[in-house]
């Protein structure tokens, strides 16, 4: 062992040394959970939105990290997002037309962005009336195991100023934490590229400099 004929599939002469190496170095990290909650229609509270470079999809992703206000379900763990495209122009984010980060900017600012250029401090704060649907089937259609199901947001649109903080019934569960049962739904949107839902990202997050002037008539906390 470890003549110069002896390679492995390490691409060194012998794999002990770097067997050593591994040993030395702390546990693996593992992702951040995907949560699994029960599907329904709920408001969330915007706590956080970032914006990123995903290498995986080779594109600009928004995230927004969102806290539901009044939901009663099983309990989950991780952080409940929506995820927006914003192209795939390395030099820049940029959200097109008919993208749903400018429809959903549009929705909470109440008036078309006053610049070119915006701010996603924007969305921090505002509370959302969202859709939750699990996801059971991977991108290419094929089901997952339940104990790799997660949520989704489907759906997404601000509340109304006086919009009441209503659901849809849920009966308590208290199994685990991410534990499917027979009532989560089926999801016609898998984790797929094309949607971009709970996929992570990256690169580390950059929050956007500019100012964006908030225009009534949406709740905000």
């Amino acid at each position: 062992m470890g003549s110069k004929g002896d390679q492995s599939d390490f691409g060194h002469t012998s794999p002990y040394p770097v067997l050593m190496w591994l040993t030395n170095h702390r546990q693996p990290c593992a992702s951040e959970p995907h949560p699994l909650l029960d599907p329904g229609v709920y408001v969330a509270l915007c706590t956080e939105a970032t914006f990123a470079w995903a290498r995986q999809w080779n594109k600009w992703i928004a995230r927004l990290v969102l806290e539901p206000q009044n939901y009663q379900g099983r309990p989950y763990t991780g952080q409940l997002c929506k995820f927006l495209g914003l192209g795939k122009n390395k030099e820049r984010p940029y959200a097109g037309p008919q993208t749903h980060f400018r429809r959903l900017y549009v929705e909470v600012n109440g008036d078309q962005p006053p610049s070119l250029e915006v701010g996603m401090e924007i969305f921090v704060g505002v509370r959302f009336e969202i859709e939750v649907v699990t996801v059971q089937h991977d991108r290419n259609g094929m089901p997952r195991a339940p104990e790799h199901w997660y949520s989704i947001i489907r759906a997404i649109h601000p509340c109304k100023a006086g919009q009441k903080s209503t659901t849809t019934p849920q009966p308590l569960n208290p199994k685990p934490s991410n534990s499917p049962t027979q009532r989560t739904h089926t999801t016609l949107t898998t984790d797929q590229h094309s949607n971009t839902e709970n996929i992570p990202v990256a690169v580390s997050s950059d929050k956007a400099s500019a100012n964006v002037v908030l225009k009534s008539g949406w709740m905000r906390n």
